[in-house]
């Protein structure tokens, strides 16, 4: 398999979301480019977070952007693998298919494995609808290799039959620290008097910011001496509003900081800084956040609502899996039990294990090379 050609078809940033930070590691990647002859294709169809899932007139020239490069490449680099991150309904779904069909043409006259990445759920959502949309995506995936970011996503296939194998591939994130300043952390970190609880994700409701605001509010009331960090992009003016008058109306400004987008030192500093990490999401598209890896990485110990496959990475020696009406007792417990440098080396070392961007490149690697077998 040494320097056969392969052709990635993926998201990277910008915009920056899970599937795009994926690709980025996978663009970058120096094991990926030694094995292979690599051409990557970026699929551009939102520039912003907002626009992700909807309709624009001006994705139409993406699209067919995106088509001829396929075909060009099809024609003249002529891969022998090919990988794909595919969306599994809407708009996109149309387009993947559309970008697939010179894919399938080549297929008949050429020996090639095709790999789809699934990044999101919706799969199972739009096969039953309808039986035109089972058949449709039986088309598509038809004699492909599917990659799934965790276990939690086999249910999503459950309508399909056609494709030749699943894979299951979890995400993974740069190690940013290393051990010296690792230990340097949490030496820090035990003698802290100061608890801060890190909040970073997109700033939209569905993401749980206003759980944590009510997290702030009762910590005001008992007045405990705990500082709530949070960071992350404002997914409308609305909630941008929000938040600001509820830290006004509450009296929240000696509690709460607001960070904006972080990235690079300031991001790498809310985490070192950091006691907990809390990610009460309920959004419904949630798979396998990354931030929840990045704290790990910081040996955070992480509270998280179950969704997604949050509760497949966090188990009781790393953390706590909570619901809204439990919330503040179960951060409450957290404060008093979660906080040792056994439970921060713990966080350390299950990042270091399963979810290190070393570990993700070598893993679909692995998956890649079992299939071509």
């Amino acid at each position: 398999m040494k320097n056969e050609k392969a052709l990635f078809i993926l998201h990277y940033s910008p915009p920056i979301h899970g599937a795009s930070k994926v690709g980025d590691y996978i663009l970058n990647s120096k094991l990926i480019k030694g094995k292979f002859k690599t051409i990557f294709i970026k699929i551009k169809s939102s520039s912003r977070i907002d626009e992700i899932g909807a309709f624009k007139i001006k994705k139409l020239g993406l699209f067919f952007e995106l088509f001829f490069k396929v075909v060009f490449q099809l024609i003249f680099f002529r891969p022998k693998n090919i990988y794909f991150t595919p969306s599994p309904q809407g708009f996109a779904f149309y387009r993947d298919l559309m970008v697939v069909l010179p894919v399938k043409v080549y297929c008949r006259f050429a020996n090639i494995k095709i790999f789809y990445h699934y990044h999101a759920r919706g799969i199972r959502e739009f096969t039953g609808k309808s039986r035109f949309n089972r058949l449709l995506t039986n088309y598509f995936v038809n004699n492909t290799h599917l990659i799934l970011i965790s276990e939690k996503l086999k249910p999503e296939v459950e309508f399909l039959n056609s494709y030749s194998s699943i894979s299951i591939l979890p995400n993974g994130v740069i190690n940013t620290i290393n051990n010296t300043e690792f230990r340097s952390i949490i030496k820090s970190r035990i003698h802290s008097k100061e608890v801060q609880i890190l909040y970073l994700s997109n700033m939209m409701k569905d993401k749980g910011y206003d759980v944590v605001l009510e997290m702030a509010k009762r910590f005001r009331q008992c007045s405990k001496n705990v500082k709530i960090n949070f960071a992350g992009a404002w997914s409308s003016k609305e909630d941008e509003v929000y938040f600001n008058t509820y830290v006004r109306t509450h009296k929240l400004e000696d509690y709460v900081t607001y960070h904006g987008l972080v990235q690079g030192d300031k991001k790498k500093r809310l985490f070192s800084d950091a006691t907990i990490f809390i990610f009460p999401s309920s959004y419904k598209k949630e798979v396998f956040p990354l931030a929840v890896l990045e704290a790990l990485s910081f040996g955070l110990p992480v509270l998280a609502f179950d969704i997604g496959a949050v509760s497949k990475i966090i188990h009781p020696k790393i953390g706590v899996i909570t619901n809204k009406e439990s919330i503040f007792a179960d951060l409450n417990t957290m404060l008093s039990e979660y906080q040792s440098e056994d439970i921060f080396f713990n966080c350390r070392k299950e990042f270091e294990r399963n979810y290190s961007v070393e570990v993700f490149e070598e893993n679909l690697l692995k998956i890649i090379q079992m299939c071509n077998g």
